[in-house]
């Protein structure tokens, strides 16, 4: 099944109203990394051109800030940059992931976590393709997980029959560094009946908005996740059709989940 993160862009102004990704609510809180911080955090990571993204010089192209709930003395942050030998342009790039803590007014680096976040035609950064989750996400005494959420950009597939995005990615405290345990796709969608290029008057479709809790019970330490889901039968208002929920298990390393769910889709 092709999987896109985008929609096209639709000729029809039925799909156009009827299939239109929502904005989630989060979306308008503003987390915004000082310039500062930034250069602090880069000159401490041996990088040089960190500044706030869209500057023109900067090599930051997205980054979250938020103080830290346990701690104000604490931040944590999110920022994907480049390297300084990476100049493809946008949809062909290689830009690194940081997770990190930093503390005090000259931001010392304490935990991170760094990967890669490789862009192709369903992957793309800008400047607000990233928002921190610091819910109480107690997973075990004295261990407090925190997320990232990361929206693409990219517009995908012209006439895809499912699709997903707004990655929530968990990350706990290990031994001076951040580890992940848990990965999802917060929203998706697929075709329930006829297809996505065509303006058929039976064109359905069922999207899905994930949510996270803390269960009651643990497993091997760590606190059983519910993941429960709400399926809507379009985008954005429509009617609420069912939930659904799954409850997660810590293995020991992570969270076992798969990043694009099937429990809430029709049997």
């Amino acid at each position: 099944m092709d999987r896109s993160r985008r929609l096209p862009a639709w000729t029809s102004a039925f799909l156009l109203t009827c299939t239109c990704l929502s904005q989630p609510a989060w979306a308008d809180d503003a987390q915004p990394c000082s310039s500062e911080l930034l250069y602090s955090l880069g000159r401490q990571l041996g990088q040089e051109g960190w500044n706030v993204p869209d500057e023109s010089d900067s090599r930051v192209i997205a980054a979250a800030c938020k103080r830290w709930p346990d701690d104000p003395a604490q931040t944590v942050v999110a920022v994907a940059y480049l390297d300084s030998t990476d100049d493809a342009p946008p949809g062909e790039r290689s830009p690194r992931l940081l997770l990190a803590k930093v503390e005090g007014a000259a931001s010392t680096l304490r935990e991170r976590y760094e990967t890669r976040l490789e862009e192709d035609a369903a992957t793309e950064v800008d400047s607000g393709s990233l928002w921190l989750d610091t819910a109480r996400y107690h997973l075990a005494p004295g261990v407090r997980a925190f997320g990232v959420v990361f929206r693409s950009v990219a517009r995908g597939a012209s006439c895809p029959d499912g699709g997903f995005d707004d990655l929530l990615t968990l990350v706990v405290p290990d031994g001076g560094q951040l580890r992940p345990v848990f990965s999802t796709y917060l929203s998706q969608w697929t075709t329930v009946k006829g297809t996505s290029c065509v303006a058929d008057s039976d064109f359905e479709v069922e999207a899905s908005r994930l949510t996270l809790g803390i269960g009651p019970n643990r497993s091997n330490g760590y606190a059983d996740l519910i993941v429960t889901s709400r399926v809507r039968n379009d985008f954005e208002d429509g009617k609420v059709l069912r939930t659904a929920s799954e409850t997660v298990r810590y293995d020991g390393t992570r969270y076992p989940f798969e990043e694009y769910s099937k429990f809430w889709q029709r049997q």
